[in-house]
């Protein structure tokens, strides 16, 4: 796909923004100049692509192409500036209309079953950004809760590093002491992360560092580590 215009820039420190391209359809873009670079598109793009496979409640991925010399089309030169540093490759997510952020009561009152969702991606991602704070969860216009922006480092930390536990602020630390969280094992398919790396551009994991064999790796040893 390729960029065909921007619409408007949301707030976070990624400088998301609402996109169209060029077949018209509207995604949420994250760039590759902005934040972890490449290395964090890579991620956000495998987490959301293998929960989508499995028909989870996450907003699905693509990539879309920034051309050469896009022009300035609106907001500050330091967005524009991130927008001149993504030339190429850049993440596209699902566009949701009319959502919102979840409550916190939209959480606490969820099916078990979509709790463990959420517990099964930050804990094999080892999301960091799941708090009180940003829930990072939106409703729709339906009532339906999609789970969003679960793809962090973590995953690509070695497995020395990285625990069996949700991070001490994670938002169901203090919300669900009561609840019985289940990891779901669904998620753990080699073939099927094998077919969502076929689908990341070579340009995004060399400049991520990794290979698509040492990438499968690192996912694999993450699977082993989990399953010990």
């Amino acid at each position: 796909m390729v960029l065909k215009t921007f619409i408007k820039q949301y707030t976070g420190s990624s400088f998301p923004a609402l996109i169209e391209t060029g077949s018209g359809t509207r995604y949420v873009l994250k760039m590759r100049g902005a934040g972890n670079g490449a290395l964090s598109l890579l991620s956000e793009f495998v987490a959301n692509k293998v929960a989508s496979k499995l028909k989870w409640p996450v907003p699905d991925v693509e990539w879309v192409d920034i051309p050469n010399n896009f022009p300035w089309v609106f907001g500050t030169d330091e967005f524009d500036d991130i927008v001149q540093r993504s030339y190429g490759w850049n993440l596209a997510i699902e566009y949701i209309p009319y959502a919102i952020q979840a409550d916190l009561h939209s959480m606490e009152t969820a099916p078990q079953n979509f709790l463990n969702k959420i517990y099964t991606l930050d804990l094999f991602f080892m999301n960091v950004d799941r708090t009180e704070t940003s829930g990072n969860l939106l409703i729709d216009d339906l009532g339906k809760i999609w789970i969003i922006d679960h793809g962090s480092l973590g995953l690509f930390q070695s497995t020395n590093t990285t625990g069996k536990e949700l991070f001490s602020n994670h938002i169901f630390r203090r919300m669900l002491q009561t609840k019985d969280l289940a990891y779901d094992y669904t998620l753990s398919d080699n073939i099927l992360f094998s077919e969502v790396i076929e689908l990341i551009p070579d340009s995004i994991i060399s400049e991520s560092g990794f290979t698509k064999e040492s990438l499968q790796k690192r996912i694999a040893d993450r699977m082993k580590h989990l399953a010990e």
